[in-house]
């Protein structure tokens, strides 16, 4: 006997946008306010803490900033992962409680992260990437730069992704087209990249966490900052998942280099308040609307200099 598998209707009946928070680890960044949940928009990574509201009583979600744009579960599901409806389907099917009994007797499998191993002809001398005052050889040796191909990556310039082994998993795309960023934000991650695994760089660091580790929101500050040859990771966003927490907590001494916006100080105060008890943490204080590669390496360096980091590099820059 054939049964159907989740409609729409279903889901948005039995998946409450609270819960889809919840499982990417969101929920707890934003504040409640009797039938709303307010905070920073995860979809274009903004830093207004009320700019993306939810109607918890209607189901519906709003970005009153960079989306402009708002809908039901399902627009939000497809919006965070930039996939099509029936992947939706099958993810929100993964999260229902309870749904018609015709409708769970076969749910679908959740579509898992494939891989993407190969690697993709990158330019990195880039005028984006020389204006974040990276050098083509670090862009070359992190497997950064434009690519001037269509699809997936087009128009972006792009970063290889590894797991904290090292292996390679994708590419990362940096939209340089404003109208693209005000709709989706200014990153794209492959479909279903489980983004609370991993921490951008750690495979390169792995082995040296002795001498201590920064950590920043961008993959462009840990290239500033390995020029300067400080050991960095970095979140690609403002939230730590607790396997994310449990990988900065190997690091005897954290310091915590988040962006100089609202969004960036409170993730940097409440990673401190989580991991205090488990390595010796640092804040580090940028100017406001500054990112860590927005400063020359001199006031990088000295940003840097007051915390108990091993590097030589550091000491050496006036």
């Amino acid at each position: 006997m054939l049964h159907r598998t989740p409609d729409f209707k279903d889901l948005k009946r039995f998946v409450p946008i609270e819960r889809v928070l919840a499982h990417r680890g969101l929920l707890e960044h934003m504040q409640r306010r009797g039938d709303r949940l307010l905070g920073c928009c995860p979809i274009h990574h903004g830093d207004s803490p009320t700019a993306f509201v939810v109607s918890q009583s209607k189901n519906l979600w709003w970005c009153f900033t960079g989306c402009q744009a708002g809908g039901d579960v399902v627009e939000l599901v497809r919006r965070l992962d930039q996939c099509s409806y029936p992947e939706v389907a099958r993810h929100l099917a993964t999260l229902a409680d309870v749904l018609p009994p015709a409708a769970v007797h076969n749910p679908p499998a959740p579509r898992r992260f494939q891989p993407f191993t190969r690697s993709l002809p990158l330019d990195p001398s880039s005028a984006w990437l020389q204006h974040k005052r990276i050098h083509p050889d670090t862009a070359r040796a992190f497997e950064a730069g434009a690519y001037h191909g269509g699809g997936f990556l087009g128009g972006c310039v792009a970063v290889r992704l590894h797991d904290p082994d090292g292996a390679p998993l994708g590419y990362a795309g940096r939209r340089l087209d404003l109208h693209q960023i005000r709709a989706h934000g200014k990153w794209k991650l492959p479909p279903a990249f489980p983004r609370n695994q991993i921490l951008f760089g750690f495979h390169r660091i792995r082995h040296s966490l002795s001498r201590g580790l920064v950590l920043v929101e961008c993959p462009w500050g840990v290239m500033r900052l390995a020029q300067l040859g400080i050991p960095a990771v970095a979140l690609l966003g403002t939230h730590a998942s607790d396997i994310q927490e449990r990988m900065l907590a190997l690091a005897p001494i954290l310091v915590l280099l988040m962006d100089g916006d609202p969004a960036g100080r409170r993730a940097a105060l409440h990673l401190r308040q989580r991991l205090d008890a488990h390595c010796d943490v640092h804040l580090a204080s940028l100017p406001d609307g500054c990112d860590p590669d927005d400063l020359s390496d001199d006031t990088l360096a000295a940003t840097l200099r007051p915390f108990p980091l091993a590097s030589a590099q550091i000491h050496r820059l006036p």
